[in-house]
């Protein structure tokens, strides 16, 4: 969801959305949030916290909006579960109602995963305040910056190829890379760089090894091999989808490395940004699967992701065997 044109007016707003799945962008958003609104105020006095799921009143909320800051310009009234049903009168009613007459000194923050932009409530908050999103970035390009922003956050620089093999290990889940990165500036200690070599020894996994081994047995049209992988991957625990997007990641890899001229390891590495093990794998993968057969397999993958989420009554296990079956042949 696009920010709102009031997005840069937080400290103004009486009403502020933040809307986003991740947990650490909405967190890192709302610290944004609480410093520009509280700065250096008493917090204890003028932050309330409600939570629909929990059992939240909307009586209860609105008494705290309209409650004046304690030795301080402003105060903070922070709302979660906004999908429980229990949050159905205040959305419906009791916030309408107070935006026709906020408190200027009241920025009433309200947290949701995700929202439906045609519902009344959500269009009134367009209106009166602000709307920010904390969606995480979907280019790769974007997610390396990312990363490479968060560790310079936590008071480390990162060296060259960090990023990349970051997202090699872990994949685009943002709070799994924000704990990644915690645990890796802790690793680097007293040093000021975080390396891929880092990466390699904190947060190596089997699951970016797997996706070579499976793109391997699959242009090897090897399909024992390739189910034995994908069921190793399964057993140690990854979702279906997180492998499928490995998957899927890695295939549009090897589309764009094969536009490398020359075709070698280190225009690849250049190119793409990947670790150097990755791009020796790309090239070697590259060279023994055509454009025809690539465009082939991410169309399979395509339609296997539309399963998982409901397209098809097949166990996800059973539509990643099928996939698998289908594209080794």
């Amino acid at each position: 969801m696009p920010s709102s044109n009031r997005s840069d007016a937080i400290e103004d707003a009486p009403v502020v959305l933040l809307v986003g799945e991740g947990q650490a962008l909405r967190d890192a958003t709302l610290a944004e949030v609480r410093e520009r609104v509280l700065g250096e105020g008493p917090a204890d006095f003028n932050e309330d916290r409600f939570d629909f799921a929990a059992g939240a009143d909307a009586a209860e909320v609105l008494a705290a909006a309209r409650t004046v800051p304690v030795l301080a310009p402003r105060r903070l009234v922070r709302v979660r579960g906004l999908g429980d049903r229990r949050a159905s009168r205040f959305l419906e009613e009791v916030l309408p109602d107070y935006l026709e007459a906020p408190v200027a000194t009241t920025c009433l923050l309200l947290e949701a995963g995700r929202v439906d932009r045609r519902q009344r409530w959500v269009k009134l908050v367009e209106a009166r305040g602000a709307v920010r999103s904390c969606a995480p970035p979907s280019r790769p390009a974007e997610l390396r910056g990312w990363i490479e922003g968060r560790i310079r956050e936590e008071g480390k620089g990162p060296e060259r190829g960090t990023a990349a093999a970051l997202l090699e290990q872990i994949g685009a889940d943002p709070d799994r890379l924000s704990s990644e990165i915690r645990k890796l500036v802790l690793y680097a200690g007293a040093r000021t760089k975080v390396t891929p070599e880092d990466v390699a020894r904190v947060s190596g996994s089997d699951r970016p090894r797997a996706i070579f081994e499976l793109t391997d047995a699959i242009g090897s049209r090897d399909r024992v091999r390739a189910l034995r992988v994908l069921h190793r991957l399964l057993s140690q625990g990854e979702p279906p989808l997180a492998v499928l997007a490995g998957l899927a990641n890695h295939l549009r890899r090897m589309l764009r490395a094969r536009e490398c001229d020359p075709l070698e390891p280190g225009t690849v590495q250049r190119t793409l940004g990947v670790h150097p093990f990755a791009a020796q794998k790309l090239v070697e993968q590259v060279r023994r699967l055509d454009r025809e057969r690539l465009r082939f397999t991410l169309d399979a993958v395509a339609r296997t992701d539309r399963a998982l989420k409901g397209a098809a009554p097949l166990r996800p296990e059973r539509a990643m065997e099928r996939l698998v079956l289908a594209i080794s042949r």
